[in-house]
């Protein structure tokens, strides 16, 4: 079976030229803040998508939004030998992941590619997973690229999406979004020298989708057996769906 996405993708220039000015001065930085921020528990987070993955001998990978290409060395470490590939937008992200991917040995056995997540250059049914990593909330069309991504799984392909949530109604929730509001900002601001690249981060999160509309999505995407996971109190979430 193959999908048709239900509506034409918008221009992405807009969003595009946006985030990679974003992303571009915060590049050198990138790993050591995502690593600070987090308390380096995305490190742990990453692992376990793998894990729900289920990667089995051979299967050929796609990381949407792979920036430095920590996802993507994580599926390459259990994907043998299989092909693992990683596609981002930016250019320096890209840089930084191949000096990476060369220096823990991954050389040859993962293919990266600069792209746009809303136009894979893919043909339908070209892979068996395809993850997306703090990713989606940077769309300008969620739906869309849901689509897309199933649109060159094949048949028995599984879709896997590791994503911060908005600070829930918790006591834990309410210390997450002054964490959210104030600390990153200021303090990822000052190590990258962006104050702008961080505070968008604050609010992307604190105005992204709840988990049960992250789910809603992938089922309009004609995904099945939709699980999630929440990860750390809430503050990510991992999401797994199903071609068929």
């Amino acid at each position: 079976m193959h999908l048709t996405n239900p509506k034409k993708h918008k221009n992405t220039d807009e969003i595009s030229q946006e985030n990679s000015k974003l992303f571009t001065a915060i590049a050198v930085r990138y790993d050591l803040l995502n690593h600070l921020l987090s308390w380096n528990i995305d490190r742990s987070w990453r692992k376990k998508l793998v894990e729900c993955a289920g990667v089995k001998p051979g299967e050929r990978i796609l990381d949407l939004c792979t920036g430095t290409g920590d996802l993507a060395i994580r599926f390459a470490s259990v994907n043998e030998p299989g092909e693992t590939t990683g596609i981002d937008f930016s250019e320096s992200m890209l840089r930084i992941a191949e000096r990476k991917i060369k220096k823990r040995g991954f050389d040859g056995k993962i293919r990266l590619l600069q792209g746009d997540a809303l136009h894979l250059p893919f043909e339908n049914g070209s892979f068996d997973i395809v993850s997306i990593g703090f990713g989606l909330r940077n769309l300008t069309d969620r739906e869309s690229g849901i689509f897309e991504m199933v649109r060159i799984l094949n048949d028995s392909g599984r879709v896997l999406v590791l994503e911060f949530s908005p600070p829930q109604s918790t006591l834990f929730g309410w210390g997450y979004n002054v964490y959210l509001k104030t600390v990153i900002p200021v303090l990822g601001g000052l190590i990258s020298g962006s104050m702008d690249a961080y505070r968008y981060f604050s609010s992307s999160v604190a105005g992204f989708l709840q988990p049960g509309e992250v789910m809603e999505l992938m089922r309009k995407a004609g995904l099945k057996n939709i699980l999630s996971k929440s990860l750390t109190g809430g503050i990510a979430y991992i999401y797994r769906g199903e071609k068929s």
